[in-house]
Order: C-alpha cells, then sequence, then structure tokens
C-alpha cells in the first residue's frame, strides 16, 4: 500500500486525465448524436430501430469507450512502466531498497486504477447524464425502468474489466520492444477485434463475460511475466 501511495504521487496523472475528459466529451456527443438518427427522414431503417431505445444506444457508445480507454490505458502503461525500465530510469528505480515485483505491480495497479474509474465514470455517468437531459429533450422513444439502469451497471463494470485486461496484454507486448508505438497498436488491434461482441453485449453477454474474465486474467498472467522480468534485469 505504501508503495502504491508513492507511485501515485510520483506520477503525473493530470495529462491524461484531461485525455480522459475528452473522451468523455467526444462519447456524450456521440450519444446524442445517435439518439437523434431515429429522428432523420433519411437515416437507416435497422440504425433507426436501434437508436431508439437507450440501451441500443449505451451499447455503441460503450465499444467506443472501450477502444478509446484501452488505447489510453496502453499509452499511460509505456509512459508510467516500460518506459521507467529503459535506460537512466531503470538505474534510479533499481536503487530503491523496495522489491522490484512490488515496484512493477504498484505502477500497474496506479494504471487500472485511473483507467478503470475514468472508464466506468463515462460509461455509467454518461448514461445517468443522458437520460436526465433526455427527460427534458425528449430524444429517445423509450420507456425507463430499473433493470435498464442495473443493466447499464453491469455492462459498464464488464467492459471495464475487459479493458483492464486488454491494457495488460498491450503493456507486455510493448514491454518486448520497448515502444510506444508497438503498445499502443497492440491496443489498437485487441480491441477492434472485440469490438463486434462489445456492441452488441445486450444479446451476447455471457460470451462478453467470458471474454473481459480470460482477457483480465491473461493481462494479470503476462504482468506477473514482467515482474519476473524485471527482477532478473541487469544494468
Amino acid at each position: 500500500m505504501n508503495i502504491l501511495k508513492l507511485e501515485l504521487k510520483k506520477t503525473n496523472i493530470k495529462p491524461y486525465f484531461f485525455s480522459a475528459i475528452a473522451i468523455f466529451v467526444c462519447i456524450m456527443g456521440l450519444t446524442y448524436i445517435l439518439a437523434w438518427v431515429p429522428h432523420l427522414d433519411s437515416g437507416d431503417k435497422n440504425a433507426a430501430i436501434l437508436f431508439s431505445t437507450y440501451q441500443g444506444i449505451a451499447a455503441i457508445c460503450n465499444a467506443v469507450a472501450l477502444i478509446s480507454f484501452s488505447i489510453l490505458a496502453s499509452a499511460m502503461g509505456y509512459r508510467y512502466l516500460t518506459k521507467e525500465y529503459c535506460g537512466v530510469g531503470a538505474i534510479l528505480l533499481f536503487s530503491y531498497p523496495i522489491n522490484r515485483k512490488s515496484v512493477v505491480w504498484a505502477k500497474a495497479a496506479v494504471i487500472l486504477l485511473f483507467i478503470s474509474t475514468t472508464m466506468f465514470l463515462t460509461e455509467y455517468g454518461g448514461f445517468l447524464i443522458f437520460i436526465g437531459t433526455d427527460s427534458v429533450l425528449q430524444m429517445v422513444n423509450d420507456t425507463l425502468v430499473l433493470g435498464d439502469f442495473m443493466l447499464a451497471f453491469r455492462n459498464a463494470l464488464v467492459l471495464v474489466c475487459l479493458a483492464d485486461g486488454i491494457a495488460l496484454c498491450a503493456i507486455r507486448i510493448g514491454f518486448i520492444k520497448k515502444s510506444n508505438s508497438v503498445t499502443i497498436i497492440s491496443a489498437v488491434i485487441l480491441s477492434m477485434l472485440l469490438i463486434n461482441p462489445v456492441a452488441a453485449i445486450n444479446e451476447q453477454f455471457l460470451p462478453v463475460l467470458f471474454l473481459s474474465t480470460a482477457a483480465l486474467i491473461g493481462g494479470i498472467l503476462l504482468t506477473l511475466n514482467v515482474s519476473h522480468k524485471v527482477n532478473r534485469m541487469e544494468i
């Protein structure tokens, strides 16, 4: 816990905090755009049906959020984990009288804590904000029940776990080459491969739950592998 506190003090979260805010604003804008689709006479009928419900709109926005926050987390992972073990940074870290593996896990925890919090607030908080404003604007012709709020909460938690898993896997891949571009591209590819089931999470919840669990477990195991490699590094 003390190591985690030290990492939180050491890490400059501000640039990524502003990036998370930008993602939130863009996704909220996308939400209102999608809600307006059924009102367009020239719009696609299938799209109009999909975007005529709160859950249909939320599912698409959550898929976009998954890609966005996976990329953001991978960028943070390179900056605060991979890059730290390159060159002079590694010498400084290895001079600390702290177990090397513990430092790696603390860095990973900071990244996941930030991404999990901001992504959940973007998905579920954005859902609540949209519902509140739509009660005035009346853009969506749908009736809300308690189950809709529970469904949105459940989906947000599952997709946060999926984003965490994707980020950890991407960070491990980027750690091999010590490359920022490889890390981010890995996150893009992994999230894009999962975009279809995520967009249909309401109909394919169990497959998405399985993918989220597998990705998170895989990411944790790969982070364990990174910690072992760091522990054996020589400078």
